[in-house]
């Protein structure tokens, strides 16, 4: 192993656990997001919302497989923050809308298990983890234009998260497809993930230790386009809402395109 600090056994074995979360979100809501009256831990209406969240578990999924065989905690270290936050606000949501959920279902106990556990459990690994971590040159720093330019883009992410988490009327009564409370809250939980990650990654600043979580920052834009034309004919597809998305979405896109080029051998060994 390069130099750096190993990553534990307790977070390898986390991660798996996360990418079982994930494989298992996948199989209902990514792939048969209109069947979540049976399948899911509260029924999702339009469809082409709860497509739009499996898109989202199908974008996350790969950087968990990723962690799970990296060696070293520097080079995961990227994910941990944004995890501890996303968790916490999916669980605030549950929270909030309690009475929405399929309570006696095994599909709730899954969702609220993947989102109750992680925050406490990341974060006592962070701190376990911290004590051991060495300081590291960066092999492929990033330049300051990209460095300031993915923080102020993450900043925005996260700032439209938060914002659409506390204040949900503003995409429920104006949006390009019907959204309820609930799911709106939900997906402002994966748009702070996201503006999280790339905060995080401009502040390791250096793509090697940002690598990892490349596909999230990929995946979104792809996932989520064929998401909605499955279901296009409840998207407006002229709405002004979708236009700025989609192009924050493929700012995010280059971002992890230009992350993911390199070397994968420094970032996983």
């Amino acid at each position: 192993m390069k130099n750096g600090s190993r990553v534990s056994l307790p977070l390898r074995l986390w991660f798996g656990a996360e990418v079982f979360f994930g494989i298992a979100a996948i199989l209902s809501i990514t792939i048969a997001p209109e069947e979540t009256g049976s399948n899911f831990a509260w029924t999702i209406k339009p469809t082409v919302t709860a497509a739009i969240l499996g898109a989202f578990y199908a974008s996350v999924a790969p950087i968990f497989v990723l962690a799970v065989f990296a060696r070293r905690w520097e080079m995961v270290r990227v994910i941990i923050w944004p995890a501890i936050v996303f968790t916490s606000v999916e669980l605030a949501a549950t929270w909030i809308h309690w009475d929405k959920f399929r309570l006696d279902s095994g599909s709730f106990m899954l969702w609220y298990m993947s989102y109750l556990l992680p925050p406490p459990i990341f974060f006592a690994l962070f701190c376990y983890q911290i004590r051991m971590q060495q300081r590291l040159a960066a092999l492929e720093p990033m330049g300051k234009a990209v460095r300031y330019s993915l923080l102020a883009l993450g900043l925005v992410f996260t700032a439209e998260g938060f914002y659409t988490f506390f204040r949900p009327d503003h995409i429920t009564a104006n949006h390009a497809f019907e959204i309820t409370a609930l799911t709106a809250r939900a997906a402002a939980g994966w748009i702070v993930a996201l503006g999280l990650m790339m905060v995080s990654m401009a502040w390791e600043g250096a793509y090697e230790r940002a690598r990892v979580g490349s596909p999230f920052l990929i995946l979104p834009l792809p996932m989520i386009l064929v998401q909605m034309l499955r279901f296009s004919d409840e998207v407006d597809w002229s709405h002004p809402r979708l236009i700025v998305m989609f192009l924050l979405f493929s700012a995010c896109c280059l971002f992890g395109l230009l992350i993911a080029k390199g070397n994968w051998r420094n970032s996983l060994s």
